[in-house]
């Protein structure tokens, strides 16, 4: 009999942490993540985005890493990083990140 307990066949993504609200529009926007954060999920509401993550204030260029809309993605981060955002069209959007801890 298969075990049940689907916890000890997945990897767990951590509790919910701070939830943050990323706007963005036609310039590149950087935030610093928490302090002791190692996984993020984030996803794309009103219009794609392109984001970068990364140590240090980030840039969010035409060619960063790109989501869509409503496409939710989950990363695992290094301590102290900084997601930059910009959309990936005509449309301004937000990246909804919450923090994993």
């Amino acid at each position: 009999m298969a075990n049940s307990n689907y916890t000890s066949q997945v990897e767990p993504l951590g509790q919910v942490g701070t939830a943050r609200q990323l706007a963005a529009g036609a310039s590149s926007a950087n935030t610093a993540l928490s302090s002791g954060v190692f996984r993020i999920s984030v996803r794309a509401t009103g219009g794609d985005i392109r984001f970068s993550i990364g140590q240090g204030t980030q840039t969010a260029t035409a060619t960063s890493h790109f989501i869509g809309q409503d496409e939710r993605l989950d990363f695992s981060v290094t301590n102290g990083s900084n997601i930059a955002v910009i959309r990936a069209g005509s449309s301004n959007g937000v990246l909804e990140v919450t923090e994993l801890v």
